[in-house]
């Protein structure tokens, strides 16, 4: 065996290495001395392990080598490649070029799996203006935040200038963001929770940081508050780590809770403030950021940019957020270029029940319930009667809800009362002092995210059940003999008694809006379904291609009602117990991504047609794919919750020009009309209040939260159709955000000038779907497979079949994992080997088809199989010698041409690629035995003209080649040529190279600049805002109406801002240089591309 030889020198930045039996780039290089290891950073260039990195000290490495690239002599050693190969080769170069000497040209946009739509790409041209991305993304639900910061992480790693990415967003979203950034981006995500820590520590000890295993993850903001996750994070970052981003969606939830004059901080607005600094770049994303209060918007702003913003000290004005905030409103975007349905709210009226329908004798019943016993306890405390309050709420929402539901909690109630009477006939003795219990889930809807959503039935009975105990505890318990009036008892027993008797006989029978519900299912979805009730004549009735989300608020027993009312009445149908299913709380999550891919899978490919929803799927699952109909079975008491029910069919990606949210109104209830303004009040406020419309929600449902008296059902209405906001909040929002928003000139101009920066980039890039395809079918070629054939799908639009690589002897196994992102998603528990055998690899699509679907993959430059396939063509010369790099081509030109192809890159500390670029050199090519000297450069016109024939010979990739003698002939010059020509294109690669270096630092420059401005102007606010507190009076005077806590967190802002004060000195000393070095060039290389002839088709 004999001895390798180890190399005698450190590699440098950009150099391939050989260490570990695989192949690396060198990103860093670190040396603290000349007798001190060599530690460096790797980053794999094996096709099967693409991008992943490394970290050693070099001189222990006991395999390294160091990989001497081909030289410029070996272009042409081999012969000519073929014009369709060197194509491949020659673009798949120009596609993965990137710069920072110009922040307008970017790459992700045509490296993704999307529809690229103008307006999109402002989030990222903002992004590459900063030197740290601390940018706010606060577009409308459903214009595509994830999508935009898709973008601008693919960008950052693209440029170096980001290594490790962190998610954290609300438990229920988790999935989606997974999913969309694996499918749209190629970016692989872990979930950090508890299932992670737990396997990482199985694998690779309980001592393992999970933190360190991987470089990119998605966490729960729960888990953001929970040091057994965020003790191990903060090891992980330290101060601060380089390369860092951090995404945080829903951002709003950081921001300090709404206080009654002044926002005050929340646990986990102090856990993003301490995390969220040590990451380099940090994108925001929250469609509301502002609750109305300044100081809980600055403190907001603060966490996204310190150097910007203070807490506690007022965002003025639209200037300072113009440069880390985008805000555009929906409606907005819609009457400009489309692309989004119009929202059609349509209310289904139920009139003419007869008057002792149970709806409406339970509603009136109900309403003198309560009128009788707010007489008993009006003399009793107010805790007391709050408490007796919220019992009739919560009765009031079960019997909008559903009757079932509420003679399930009327039944409760009744037995609780008669005890807690008998108890207080007993004693005659108040018990003072009651224990104070939370009573919060009778009144209020759980979110998809709080524990209380995923309780089973039996929980959620029981819980019920106790709530109503203590709620009627601390109603009765300080009765006093005064209070037993028999009057009032016996009246309140006669109406439990006469309520629970209606109840129980109607739980059992339809409801008019079940009826309802049923008529539509009839004439929408399954026509030939007879009414309820009435069998089957004949055959199976058929279903057609619609689709329907019912929700329903998460109440106990409204749910299993809808569910067994609708499989009754669609028994026998074709196919009926495939067509119906359900999300709540306790759907898990890898369920409920089954099914919604079924939802939005073809009708014809699926039989499901009906989703019944509890508010737990109101957030962060998209239904849009084939469903443009949905409806509200009950409806929440706030307009937020309203709205984020109809977003998840009406958003971006919904095919149907139209969706249609409806709900049912029975006109002689006098809730409905309440609620039927409710709803009319939820169009206006997203009409016209956009982002302020959380603070305004709130405020509603605080009006609500007392229930519906039907003495003040009008001026309840009244109440909410004129409410607004506080006069002092709107005027704060509208100063310091809505001043953000985009208006529709402004907007009509910044989607023109990104149309313009896309074209651009489009044509610096050069990046095509064919050249795309061809690549990949030559990189197929060069495997052994058969290249992508094109063919129809079943509705006649364009894809191509992909080969089966398995089959191809010159695989590995390693290409297994990397086919099965071109198959179908594999079902929860499905056995790996079954799920290989049963899911076809799908056709693949190189444009984004407009709709969700999953019959086709689209393939982009980062998806994972077109990365291993492109990533041959990246190796060439280095790792893999498959092609000489030289090509001739016939051109529809009478001159030969020739053209010498070189590589210019720039690299920044930590290896940030500054600058990529291919230089040419081209020249009429002659004779050597014509030539009066060396071949001399064509002047740029001429330049220019050869560059397009070039273009367009590649295209073409002509089967008829120059004959053999002319290709003899040129490969005997080749190296002559190369010689003539190589010292004109290394200066002109000098020149480029001091260009780009004048550039760079002419951005780094203005950039410092520019932040030693802003840090100075944020210094004065500061000092401004600290001496108008700093005066004990004004202090008194300027907080006279705040309450105790209120006062204690602004105390501890003023305390901060002394601290800030500090902070701003050493900020100025060092950021502004820290910024100018990062445009600093550290490494210089210059490689060789290739040469190309182009010969005339006439000679």
């Amino acid at each position: 065996m004999s001895k390798i030889s180890l190399p005698e020198r450190r590699p440098k930045l950009g150099e391939l290495v050989q260490l570990r039996s695989r192949r690396w780039l060198v990103e860093e290089v670190t040396t603290v001395s000349s007798d001190s290891p060599t530690l460096i950073r790797l980053a794999c260039a094996d096709d099967d392990a693409q991008g992943q990195s490394l970290e050693v000290f070099w001189e222990y490495e006991l395999d390294r080598q160091i990989l001497e690239a081909e030289g410029w002599q070996d272009l042409g050693s081999k012969g000519f490649d073929s014009p369709r190969f060197f194509s491949a080769f020659f673009h798949t170069l120009r596609w993965s070029s990137v710069t920072a000497t110009d922040p307008n040209l970017f790459q992700a946009p045509f490296r993704a799996g999307i529809k690229i739509e103008a307006y999109q790409m402002e989030p990222l041209r903002k992004a590459l203006l900063l030197p740290r991305v601390n940018l706010f993304i606060a577009d409308d639900t459903g214009l595509g935040k994830t999508i935009e910061a898709g973008l601008i992480a693919t960008e950052l790693l693209l440029r170096k200038k980001a290594k490790t990415i962190v998610v954290a967003a609300p438990p229920s979203v988790l999935e989606q963001w997974k999913a969309e950034l694996e499918e749209r981006f190629g970016l692989v995500f872990e979930i950090l929770d508890r299932a992670y820590l737990s396997q990482v520590r199985r694998e690779r000890g309980f001592g393992v940081n999970p933190w360190r295993t991987h470089s990119r993850f998605l966490i729960s903001h729960h888990l953001l508050i929970d040091p057994a996750y965020t003790d191990t994070m903060r090891e992980w970052l330290g101060d601060f780590l380089p390369g860092s981003l951090l995404i945080l969606d829903e951002a709003h939830h950081a921001a300090p809770a709404s206080g009654q004059k002044y926002g005050i901080e929340t646990k986990f607005t102090r856990a993003i403030r301490d995390l969220s600094g040590r990451f380099e770049h940090r994108l925001f994303l929250s469609a509301t950021p502002h609750n109305g209060h300044s100081n809980s918007f600055s403190t907001l702003m603060e966490l996204l940019d310190p150097y910007r913003f203070t807490r506690g000290v007022k965002v003025r004005g639209k200037k300072i957020l113009e440069d880390v905030m985008v805000r555009r409103i929906k409606e907005d975007i819609r009457s400009i270029q489309g692309g989004f349905p119009e929202r059609k709210v349509i209310c289904l009226e139920i009139d003419h029940l007869p008057e002792d329908a149970p709806e409406l004798t339970l509603s009136r019943l109900l309403d003198e319930y309560r009128t009788v016993r707010e007489s008993r306890f009006k003399n009793s405390s107010k805790r007391a009667q709050a408490a007796a309050g919220l019992l009739i709420v919560g009765l009031q929402q079960r019997l909008l809800s559903s009757i079932e539901a509420f003679a399930r909690s009327l039944k409760v109630h009744r037995a609780t009362v008669e005890r807690h009477w008998q108890n207080a006939l007993d004693t005659q003795d108040p018990i003072e002092n009651p224990p104070i219990i939370q009573n919060s889930w009778f009144t209020s809807v759980p979110d998809a995210d709080d524990d209380a959503s995923q309780w089973i039935e039996a929980e959620e009975t029981e819980q019920e059940k106790a709530e109503i105990e203590s709620l009627a505890w601390l109603t009765e318990i300080q009765t006093t003999p005064e209070m037993l009036t028999e009057k009032y008892w016996q009246r309140e027993q006669a109406l439990l008694e006469q309520m629970q008797n209606i109840a129980e006989q109607a739980r059992y029978e339809l409801e008019a809006k079940t009826r309802c519900l049923l008529d539509w299912i009839r004439g929408n979805l399954c026509p030939q379904l007879p009414p309820f009730g009435q069998p089957i004549s004949g055959a199976a009735p058929k279903w057609n291609e619609r689709r329907v989300i019912i929700f329903t608020e998460n109440r106990s027993g409204t749910k299993t009602y809808l569910k067994k009312i609708l499989e009754q009445a669609i028994e026998g149908t074709d196919q009926a117990e495939f067509r119906i299913e359900i999300i709540d709380g306790l759907t898990s999550s890898v369920r409920r991504q089954e099914i919604q891919r079924r939802f939005n899978t073809p009708p014809h490919k699926d039989p499901l047609r009906i989703l019944i929803a509890t508010d737990a799927a109101r957030e962060g699952l998209n239904f849009q794919g084939h469903c443009a109909d949905l409806f509200h079975y009950d409806l929440p008491w706030n307009p937020g919750r309203i709205e984020q029910r109809n977003g998840r069919i009406d958003r971006k990606l919904q095919p149907a020009d139209e969706v249609r949210c409806h709900y049912f109104v029975l006109p002689q209830r006098v809730e409905d009309r309440v609620l039927k303004v409710l709803v009319d009040k939820t169009e206006t406020i997203k009409r016209e209040l956009g982002s302020l419309s959380k603070v305004i929600d709130d405020d509603i449902e605080k009006r609500l939260a007392k229930g519906i008296r039907h003495s003040d059902a009008d001026w309840l209405s009244m109440e909410i159709r004129k409410a607004n906001l506080e006069a002092e909040k709107k005027r704060v929002a509208e100063e310091e955000f809505e001043s953000s928003r985009e208006r529709q000139t402004e907007l009509q101009a910044q989607i023109e000038r990104c149309r313009s920066l896309l074209e651009n980039s489009r044509t610096w890039t050069g990046f095509e779907a064919e050249p795309f395809r061809e690549a990949l079918s030559c990189s197929l070629e060069m495997l052994g497979a058969e290249p992508l054939k094109t063919t129809l799908d079943e509705y006649g639009r364009q894809v191509w079949s992909f080969p089966l690589m398995e089959q191809c002897a010159h695989t590995d196994r390693s290409w297994a994992s990397t086919l099965d992102t071109l198959r179908s998603p594999r079902r929860p528990n499905q056995n790996l080997a079954e799920w290989r055998r049963d899911a076809e690899i799908r056709p693949v699509v190189f444009e984004d088809v407009g709709i969700l679907s999953e019959d086709s993959v689209h393939l982009h430059l980062d998806q994972r199989v077109a990365q291993r396939l492109l990533a041959r063509f990246k190796s060439q010369g280095f790792i893999y010698q498959d092609l000489s790099r030289a090509c001739l081509a016939q051109s529809n030109d009478s001159i030969p041409r020739v053209v010498l192809f070189g590589r210019l890159s720039l690299y920044g500390k930590g290896a940030e690629r500054l600058h990529e670029e291919l230089v040419p050199i081209t020249a009429r090519w002659h004779e050597p035995s014509e030539r009066k000297g060396t071949l001399q450069a064509y002047a740029q016109e001429a330049e220019n003209k050869t560059l397009d024939l070039l273009e367009s010979a590649l295209k073409k990739a002509a089967l008829l080649q120059p004959n053999a003698v002319i290709q003899q002939k040129l490969l005997q010059t080749a190296a002559q040529d190369i010689e003539d020509l190589l010292p004109q294109l290394e200066k002109r690669s000098e020149e480029l190279a001091k260009s780009a270096k004048e550039k760079l630092k002419k951005r780094g420059s203005k950039e410092a600049k520019e932040l030693r401005e802003i840090l100075s102007k944020q210094q004065a606010r500061v000092r401004e805002e600290l001496q108008k507190y700093e005066d004990s009076q004004n202090f008194v005077q300027l907080t006279f109406d705040f309450v105790e806590e209120e006062k204690k967190q602004l105390e501890s802002d003023i305390r901060a801002w002394k601290i800030r004060l500090e902070q701003f000195e050493r900020d100025l000393a060092t950021e502004p240089p820290r910024i100018q070095s990062f445009y600093e060039v550290k490494a210089t290389r210059f490689e060789p591309v290739g040469l190309v002839y182009l010969w005339p088709e006439t000679n």
